[in-house]
């Protein structure tokens, strides 16, 4: 059997007992070859346990050579009924022949090689794997990196922004609070040159009446005389009245926002020449002051600017109340405003009079729109009838 064995190249190695079989194979065993012989003596525990111990890869072809007979003895049954779960069992029944020998030993050197395969793709299906863990690692390690970096961006950007807004807020508030003051200022100041200037320019004016129709004749020259003064008093007296109510229309105040806008247009239209039409219901109930205010002083600058730049010869004029807001609207037959004009003013870098209707209308909580072209320029603006309280703190 050995010189079988040996003439297909395999080195064979003979054990004088199970137990010694049991610690004698290993992964390089291709297969075992068991005389029935040797099972009449031994214990099959030691090769049950060597055989449990194999890989799960491994499953050893054993082959054992029975004698011939109508049933198979005690111990084959018991051999093959013991190791049946744990071993790859082939009998033969003696005499065999050597090609049959020779066929089951490649048969089985077969399976062992595809065993062996079978482990190589284990190996490397676990090689694999392995590396498929550290790649995974690696990249679960990198995101958290980029996580916890991108965290740290988005609680700068987050601090960023609310350090912004909060510098937003305060600007808003520094400049509302500025033309509040402004508006006071000019509301004192209108009253003081009315009260005080005013007042003086009217006595003196009575005096110089006085003086003009005294019972004794003056002489002619000094008649003249008179007569400018008082000319001149008079035209310095509705001058100081015309100053006092464009710095603060106390119709304004008395009567509201439309009363106020038709006496200011009707007022523009002297002084300037332009054509105005007025469009809006005058209702006698009142706004928010502040809105009243800001409405009225964005119309003022409004107006400047036509007629200082448009060349306008007709404005028109349309206010509306309606879904809690007001709409203010002003149409001009200008020359336009130039694009590249337009568009600094739009960053406050040019344009001191839009920039200040644009602060005014954000510091209402309402909305800016202007529209121009040759044929003249289209200012809208859009406000809350009632500001939100966060505008007014």
């Amino acid at each position: 059997m050995t010189e079988i064995v040996s003439s297909e190249g395999l080195c064979v190695t003979h054990c004088a007992s199970l137990n010694e079989l049991a610690h004698q194979f290993s992964e390089g065993t291709d297969f075992i070859l068991i005389t029935e012989e040797a099972l009449v003596s031994s214990s099959l525990q030691a090769i049950e346990r060597a055989l449990r111990k194999q890989e799960p890869w491994s499953d050893i072809p054993i082959i054992l050579l029975a004698s011939a007979g109508p049933t198979p003895s005690r111990w084959t049954t018991g051999f093959v009924s013991k190791l049946a779960g744990n071993a790859n069992i082939s009998i033969l029944e003696r005499p065999v022949r050597v090609p049959t020998i020779l066929s089951v030993l490649r048969s089985a050197k077969r399976a062992r090689n595809r065993q062996r395969q079978l482990q190589g793709l284990l190996l490397q299906e676990k090689e694999s794997a392995s590396k498929l863990r550290s790649a995974r690692d690696q990249l679960e390690q990198r995101v958290r990196e980029r996580t916890s970096e991108l965290s740290r961006i988005n609680e700068n950007l987050t601090s960023e922004v609310k350090e912004r807004e909060r510098a937003e807020r305060d600007l808003r508030n520094l400049s509302a609070k500025v033309l509040r003051i402004q508006d006071e200022e000019r509301r004192r100041f209108a009253r003081d040159l009315h009260d005080g200037v005013g007042q003086i320019l009217t006595g003196a004016l009575i005096a110089v009446s006085q003086a003009s129709s005294c019972s004794e004749p003056l002489p002619s020259p000094c008649q003249s005389g008179l007569r400018d003064v008082e000319d001149l008093l008079q035209q310095a007296v509705r001058e100081v009245r015309t100053v006092s109510h464009l710095l603060h229309p106390p119709l304004l105040d008395e009567s509201g926002l439309f009363s106020a806008v038709r006496w200011y247009a009707e007022g523009f239209s002297k002084r300037s020449g332009v054509k105005l039409r007025l469009e809006f219901d005058e209702r006698k109930d009142r706004f928010d002051r502040n809105v009243e205010t800001g409405l009225f002083r964005i119309l003022q600058e409004a107006l400047t600017n036509v007629h200082r730049h448009s060349q306008a010869e007709a404005v028109h004029i349309k206010i509306t109340a309606s879904k809690g807001r007001l709409l203010l609207r002003i149409q001009d037959d200008g020359k336009g405003i130039p694009s590249d004009a337009l568009a600094t003013t739009a960053n406050g870098s040019q344009g001191v009079g839009l920039s200040s209707m644009r602060e005014r209308t954000a510091l209402l909580g309402g909305t800016f729109k202007v529209e121009t072209n040759s044929s003249g320029t289209v200012i809208v603006v859009s406000v809350p009838i009632q500001i939100p309280k966060t505008l007014l703190a």
